[in-house]
């Protein structure tokens, strides 16, 4: 009899150790299509130099770290970015298009917490890495993720998807301060849909008691 208590003590202790979810798994999104549905801001309908601030819903556009606002850039090719992409990118530029112009890293600040954020990041003649970073309250960085210039020759898709709402800012920068990269066709959406604690509890005291009830059964 007390082998049998032992061993429903030791399916329960399980069972209730299945229920401990964590809520900080992340997948940092890096491909050559976009992960993400919905439609993305493209930053159509604006000339050459117009500066990029509070234009769009839901999320704000700086540069980083010499603050001020990024530009539009109506010479997308510059960048790598073909007729797919339309006439506008929006770049840290000083000088929108110029051959060589001098840059500054582009943030995006959200007016609420999202959960996931994607955008196509380019750059023609890349000088170095990229380090796309995202931040949550309090500035804390929730994660990062390193993009090899050679992968930006053709553009990528670059982002993140998270378990929870909780990324304020993503950040993206060059390692070499004149290296003039662009971005376009930006996505972010809310939380992701997931089980609710209380289903989980359900599931998982219904296993239990599954359990309990055969081993009672056995002789």
């Amino acid at each position: 009899m007390s082998h049998r208590l032992l061993s429903l003590k030791t399916l329960a202790a399980a069972a209730l150790a299945s229920l401990r979810v964590g809520v900080a798994w992340a997948t940092p999104l890096s491909g050559n299509t976009n992960a993400l549905t919905g439609a993305p801001i493209t930053f159509g309908g604006f000339t050459e130099g117009t500066l990029i601030g509070h234009q769009f819903t839901g999320v704000t556009f700086g540069q980083f770290p010499l603050g001020g606002l990024p530009q539009i850039d109506n010479a997308p090719f510059l960048f790598g970015f073909t007729s797919n992409s339309g006439v506008a990118v929006l770049t840290g530029s000083t000088a929108g298009g110029e051959p060589f112009p001098t840059v500054a890293g582009l943030t995006a600040t959200f007016a609420s917490a999202q959960s996931s954020v994607e955008f196509f990041l380019s750059d023609t003649g890349p000088l170095g890495t990229y380090l796309v970073e995202a931040f949550g309250a309090g500035n804390a960085l929730l994660e990062s993720l390193v993009v090899a210039g050679s992968d930006l020759i053709d553009g990528q898709f670059v982002g993140f998807l998270r378990s929870s709402a909780d990324i304020l800012m993503v950040r993206v920068d060059s390692n070499v301060s004149n290296d003039a990269f662009a971005i376009d066709d930006v996505r972010f959406g809310g939380a992701q849909e997931v089980p609710e604690p209380t289903v989980l509890l359900l599931v998982g005291l219904g296993l239990t008691g599954a359990a309990i009830l055969g081993n009672l059964r056995k002789p």
